[in-house]
């Protein structure tokens, strides 16, 4: 091993101080002797690693950190809780966007807040009630702060995203490794017994940086999102508690002063949205375990564009946690989708825009003629939905969650059919099996509500189409029993066959010359066989 100190820039730094950054790093993980024979100059530049010696201890002390926080979740989850606050707060950004207006920080709600969204919740409650043939929930509608819709949603986003985030974090993982040399220098390293956490090997500790890169982009966007989302199923998933509809008060000033719109009316409009969500997933329990499944099928079968994902980890400063913040989620997560992932990724927007489309359509009929900026409402919503912020866009491509503004239409168009054809019961019957719900080529074509009405003959039945039933059925059961009509009724022969009309009863129906009791010859033929013996014809 050289003495000579590294090159590359001012206060070159010799290899003693990076064995021992690469000790302070890794602890006891680390044996004696590890690094013997390494050209550490080269591992050095190829991870990008500062030079001076007190940036290299402190670098080693936030690797041990981020090591230890992530434990054994392919997710830095306290890395990514702590950066979704502080993006909750105004306090960081996502890379590229624009400092976040509104509301400054993380303000708690405040009792004349809370008043207010009860009772515009309360009014909801009222005017949904006549339109819905389910139960409208009663569970007091909660006020949050951003900082609580974090901790509220969380326990549901986590096992949404885990499925996508171990396998970018192996993706990431193998393309640092690749970057870095993995079969020289890192390779050598296991070789030489060398435990690192996350696995025992080089390529583990690798997975946990991609682990804690996934973490980032995360807490990135779960972080905004909770700076614009007004309640829990905004999404159209059920992120917050069973049954308990919420609000996140912040949010919903935010829109009113954006848009200019009737503080009053916006709050009925909002609440009445999120109680019909709740309603919903209240009254079909399996409608939120079947999109979680069809999420976490999507993430298993995801697949990152590794030339992308090798480009770029080229520049990426591994001693600098921080300088990952730095990356924009289009520069990490580039994917190409097989023909699978694209069916479930249309079965799953398929089964949100029917959520959205159910959604607006219950709340118009209930909202109509009560609020007049109904409409003006409903087309702020309409535009968000169509504009997608970066925090949706991220998570649309990571984990599919994507509301399509052409399907919503198509489905609303879908309800409309169906209550007018089948009414409120009929409608909300849909949602009792999978099965009843239209599919995307249902959707695209006219929509059509299925038919009910008895004129439609069942499958295989056209043989029963010319079949009358008596207007006297009574009467006509009373002669078959008395025994009227029953020469005229068609009789079996000795083999279980109808007797033809001119066949002689007492003959049995043979033509084959077999025996009759019934006949003087026995024959039951004419000499010439061509019919019973005796038969006029």
């Amino acid at each position: 091993m050289s003495d000579a100190p590294i090159p590359g820039g001012p206060g070159d730094m010799d290899e003693e101080a990076l064995k021992r950054f690469l000790k302070e790093t890794f602890g006891d993980a680390l044996p004696e002797g590890a690094l013997d024979g390494l050209d550490l100059s080269a591992l050095a530049q190829q991870a990008n690693l500062p030079q001076d010696p007190a940036q290299l201890r402190a670098a080693a002390a936030q690797m041990q950190h981020l090591f230890a926080a992530q434990g054994d979740s392919p997710v830095n989850w306290q890395m990514a809780e702590d950066l979704a606050r502080r993006t909750a707060a105004g306090q960081v950004t996502l890379p590229g966007v624009e400092t976040p207006s509104g509301t400054p920080g993380d303000p708690s709600p405040s009792a004349e807040q809370v008043a207010e969204l009860r009772q515009a919740a309360q009014v909801a409650r009222l005017w949904l009630d006549p339109v819905l043939a389910i139960d409208v929930p009663t569970a007091e509608l909660q006020v949050y702060s951003r900082g609580t819709w974090l901790a509220r949603t969380l326990p549901r986003w986590k096992p949404i995203v885990e499925p996508v985030a171990k396998y970018m974090a192996g993706a990431i993982g193998e393309a640092i490794s690749a970057q870095m040399g993995q079969m020289g220098d890192l390779g050598a390293m296991g070789a030489a017994g060398m435990q690192m956490p996350g696995g025992g090997d080089p390529a583990g500790m690798m997975e946990r940086i991609g682990g804690t890169m996934f973490g980032v982009q995360f807490g990135h966007a779960i972080g905004a999102l909770a700076r614009e989302i007004s309640g829990t199923t905004d999404l159209g998933l059920p992120l917050g508690r069973d049954g308990e509809p919420a609000l996140v008060a912040a949010n919903v000033e935010d829109l009113i002063s954006a848009h200019s719109l009737d503080p009053a009316a916006t709050r009925i409009f909002l609440a009445s949205r999120e109680i019909a969500h709740t309603a919903l997933f209240t009254a079909a329990p399996w409608l939120g375990r079947a999109l979680f499944s069809a999420i976490e099928d999507y993430s298993r079968g995801i697949t990152l564009d590794l030339d992308a994902l090798d480009e770029m980890v080229r520049d990426l400063d591994l001693s600098d946690p921080q300088s990952m913040q730095a990356r924009r989620p289009e520069e990490m997560f580039v994917f190409t989708r097989r023909a699978s992932q694209e069916r479930a990724l249309e079965e799953l927007a398929t089964t949100l825009a029917l959520i959205e489309a159910w959604v607006d359509h219950v709340t118009t009929k209930a909202l109509t003629g009560k609020l007049p900026d109904l409409e003006a409402l409903r087309e702020v919503l309409r535009r968000r939905r169509a504009a997608g912020s970066p925090a949706e866009q991220m998570l649309s491509k990571t984990i599919g969650i994507e509301m399509r503004p052409r399907r919503v239409r198509e489905a609303l168009s879908w309800w409309e059919s169906v209550l007018a054809t089948e009414g409120e019961t009929g409608r909300e019957a849909k949602w009792d099996h999978p099965d009843l719900l239209p599919t995307a080529e249902v959707l695209s074509g006219t929509p059509q509500a299925p038919r009910t009405d008895a004129a439609a003959p069942a499958e295989g039945a056209e043989e029963l189409a010319d079949v009358t039933i008596p207007v006297d059925f009574d009467a006509e059961l009373e002669k078959l029993l008395s025994g009227e009509g029953v020469d005229d009724a068609p009789r079996e022969d000795e083999q279980g066959r109808l007797r033809e009309d001119d066949e002689d009863p007492g003959d049995g129906g043979t033509d084959d010359g077999g025996s009759d009791s019934g006949d003087s010859d026995g024959s039951g033929t004419d000499q010439d066989g061509n019919g019973p013996a005796g038969d006029a014809r």
